[in-house]
Order: structure tokens, then C-alpha cells, then sequence
């Protein structure tokens, strides 16, 4: 530290005190494992989400109304376009930068939404949702809940042909809701889709208040790790809930830190100029009646695009009154069950094997037959589902009658998971009862609960 700030430091704590606090903070030990960096890529990526869609809200226009592009792209050259669309291609075509920092914002959404799922996904395997930490397992869920809805948000403000389905589908969600879907509706969209205001009730929601709830979100569950003792996998020879071994904040961890933030913009930025993604040319604004079915969503939606592909057309009411639906519950109840159960896992687990005290030690699946079945049986059904969003793509390539794809995924779904779970579990049960036998003195009793259930 430079004389400059030195002083300037020193006065600084000789009125906030923060030397103390500053001390504690970098000394803080981080383990050493790749996996830990999820967490980090994920608050990178939200960084440069940020500082590119400050640049893009510059020259968006959230409404649809008809305006006549007269830029340089001669795909639109003259055509009359909703203006949310035409502003894109404008910032596409005619202003300097402009497509850099959306295929820059665009890319660094996809990686934001991946490294959470991965990040919880490494989370559920590895138990870190155990006592201390089940309310920050709860904000992790909430984090990953509004990084859908910012993905969601953030790809329909185009207003492109593959926006526009995606907005007609949710506003079919909204209706289904029993007696209160049309008023639910209409509060949302603002009318009847396609006219109304949803382009700029979306546009509020992906700029202002989704931002500030991942922002808040994403401080609360930094502040929960910095108060808690970091999880680290096992050592022999070290008792992981008594010691942590690993890298002080400063200066190691922060050089990591910093060094991985580079190489996530620097990839971010190589993708950008060399791959050609979110080229509206290939899609062409929403015109309602002209999209075909193969019109998927983003990734991180598949799963709910298949389960409303494939259920079953059900509905169930009285006389004059429609009360349940295939598509409320593919893609209503079927998604609140998803993450009610992972919510209510960790107690389950816990009142199962009747866990007591803290753990900060992290586990192999395998370890947990449970934990392995149900993991492997939930994600499984998960993939599924995202496969049977591409059932129309299937048919084709495979020459295989749709209805016939259609009833295979209706099988497999519900099938394939309970084999896989089981055999997993089955197996994971029996690889701890070979171990049994060889249980050191020095595990405590609950985990010898979990080698023995």
C-alpha cells in the first residue's frame, strides 16, 4: 500500500473502525476445488450482465407498435416492424458496438443460468445443504428461480418470432390458472395477447425489478458464506468440521478471483466476435399465426416446453366451468412440485437419517443411497422432458410418426427415472454395505446412520 493510501486508510478507520473488519475479511480460507468457482463465474457473468444491458436500454424501445426501419440492413430495409424488433435490428446493424454487447449480454445470461444450475446441482450431490446452511440453500433456490425469469424476460423483449411463442404460451399458462386465470391475465399482459402491454411490463420487470431481486439475492447469499465456515471435501487426516484448509482471501484467493473474472470476459468476448448468435435476421419479427411448432425456447426452458408438449390433453371442471387443465398442470403444477420438493429434500433427508448437529464436511452421492436415487431419478426426468421439447425435430430426422415419439417420451419419463433412481440408489446401498464393515471409530454416529440406512 502506497504512503497516499496508507494515510487515507488510516483516517478512514480512524472513524468507521473497519481495520478490524477488513483483517477478518481477508483471511477468510477458501478451499481449493474447481467446483467452488461455479458460484464465482455466476457472479461474474451477472457483472457483465449488467454493464452490457446499461448499454443496450440506451437505444431499446419496449412497445410494439408499427414504425418503418430505414437502416442499413436490407433484410429490413424499408419493411414495416414492431418497434421493440426494429430497435434491435438497428442496434444490430447501424450502431457501433451494438451487436457485440448483445451477443456479450446474450452469452453471458446463458453462462449466468448454467453455472447456477450446475452450482445447485453440485450443492444437492455433495450435501452442502445440510445444518448451517438450509436458508442459504433457500436463497439459492430463490436465485435460480428469478435467473429463469430474467432469462425468460430477457429473450421474449426482442419480440421475434421465437419471443413472440414464447409470450403466447405463458399468457396460455396464465388462463389456465383455475377462476382467476383471465384476471391474473390481464394484470400481467395488460389485455389480450398479442395487443396489450407485456413488452413493457417485461421490459420493467428484465431492467429494473429482476435485477435488483438477483442483486439482492445474490448479496444476501454472499453474505450468509462469509458469515459461515466454507464446506470442503474430506481430508485424511483432517477433521473438515473443526479445521478449513485452502487459500486466504487476500492475496491468494483474491488473485484467483480476479484471474478467472478475466478469462470469463475474455471467453464471453471470443464467443461474441466468433460464434453468430442472436441474428434476428434468421427469426424475423412476431407475426401471430405465421411461427411453426419448432419454435423452442432457450435451453434452460426445454424441460417445461416438453412436459406441455407431451401431457396428456385433460380437463376437469363443473358444468360452465373449467377448473383443471393438461397445460395447468404441465406447466404449472407439475414445475411448483419440482422445486417444492427440492425445497423440502434436506428435511427429508434429515428427519430419514435423523441428523443432528452441524456438518461442513461434503460427501459423495454414493455415500447417500437417497440422495443418489432421488437426484439422479429428479434430473433424469428433467432431461427427458427436455428432449421430448424437440419431439417434432425427433420425428423428422428419425422418420418416426409424432404420435408415436410423443407417447414414447408419456412412457419413458415417468418410467426411466424410477429404474435409474433405483438401480442408483440400489447400488450405492450396496457399495456402503461392503464399507460397513470397515466404518472408522473416529465417524461420528450420524454418519455411521447414513453408512448403515
Amino acid at each position: 500500500m502506497t504512503p497516499l493510501f496508507g494515510k487515507l486508510f488510516d483516517q478512514l478507520d480512524a472513524r468507521l473502525h473497519v481495520r478490524a473488519d477488513t483483517r477478518k475479511s481477508a483471511n477468510k480460507v477458501f478451499p481449493s476445488n474447481w467446483s467452488f468457482l461455479l458460484g464465482e463465474v455466476a457472479l461474474f457473468s451477472l457483472v457483465i450482465l449488467v454493464l452490457t444491458g446499461i448499454f443496450l436500454t440506451f437505444f431499446y424501445r419496449p412497445n410494439v407498435e408499427a414504425v418503418t426501419y430505414t437502416g442499413s440492413n436490407p433484410v429490413f430495409a424499408g419493411r414495416t416492424l414492431p418497434a421493440a424488433f426494429e430497435s434491435i435490428v438497428r442496434l444490430s446493424s447501424d450502431i457501433n458496438g451494438g451487436l457485440l454487447f448483445r451477443r456479450l449480454h446474450r452469452g453471458a445470461s446463458h453462462l449466468f443460468i448454467a453455472t447456477i444450475v450446475l452450482h445447485m446441482l453440485r450443492i444437492l450431490l455433495t450435501g452442502a445443504f445440510r445444518k448451517p446452511r438450509e436458508l442459504n440453500y433457500f436463497v439459492g433456490i430463490g436465485l435460480l428461480t428469478l435467473a429463469f425469469g430474467a432469462g425468460f424476460t430477457g429473450y421474449s423483449l426482442p419480440y421475434d418470432s421465437l419471443a413472440g411463442t414464447g409470450i403466447r404460451i405463458a399468457y396460455s399458462e396464465l388462463l389456465s390458472l383455475p377462476l382467476i386465470g383471465d384476471r391474473v391475465a390481464f394484470w400481467i399482459f395488460g389485455g389480450a395477447f398479442p395487443t396489450g402491454d407485456v413488452i413493457p411490463r417485461f421490459f420493467v420487470l428484465h431492467v429494473m425489478l429482476l435485477p435488483a431481486a438477483l442483486i439482492g439475492t445474490v448479496g444476501l447469499h454472499l453474505f450468509m458464506v462469509y458469515r459461515q465456515k466454507h464446506t470442503q471435501f474430506p481430508r485424511v487426516g483432517v477433521d473438515g468440521h473443526q479445521l478449513v484448509l485452502g487459500k486466504p482471501l487476500w492475496p491468494l484467493q483474491f488473485a484467483e478471483s480476479t484471474t478467472l473474472f478475466l478469462w470469463t470476459g475474455g471467453l464471453l468476448a471470443a464467443a461474441a466476435v466468433l460464434i453468430p448468435w442472436s441474428d434476428v435476421a434468421l427469426l424475423g419479427p412476431y407475426v401471430p399465426g405465421e411461427v411453426g411448432n419448432n419454435a423452442q425456447p432457450d435451453w434452460f426452458l426445454f424441460w417445461l416446453e416438453g412436459a406441455l408438449r407431451i401431457f396428456p390433453p385433460i380437463e376437469f371442471g363443473i358444468p360452465g366451468t373449467l377448473i383443471i387443465s393438461g397445460p395447468f398442470v404441465a406447466g404449472v403444477v407439475l414445475p411448483g412440485l419440482i422445486f417444492t420438493f427440492l425445497a423440502f429434500y434436506p428435511f427429508l433427508e434429515k428427519w430419514l437419517y435423523k441428523l443432528e448437529g452441524e456438518w461442513h464436511v461434503l460427501q459423495n452421492p454414493l455415500e447417500i443411497p437417497l440422495r443418489a436415487g432421488v437426484m439422479l431419478g429428479v434430473f433424469s426426468a428433467l432431461l427427458l422432458l427436455s428432449a421430448a421439447a424437440t419431439n417434432d425435430i425427433l420425428s423428422r430426422m428419425l422418420g418416426i410418426p409424432i404420435e408415436v415419439m410423443t407417447w414414447f417420451f408419456r412412457i419413458t419419463v415417468i418410467v426411466a427415472p424410477i429404474v435409474l433412481g433405483l438401480g442408483i440408489a440400489r447400488y450405492a446401498r450396496r457399495r456402503l454395505n461392503r464399507r460397513q464393515r470397515h466404518v472408522p471409530s473416529t465417524e461420528t454416529e450420524a454418519q455411521q446412520r447414513y453408512i448403515a440406512a
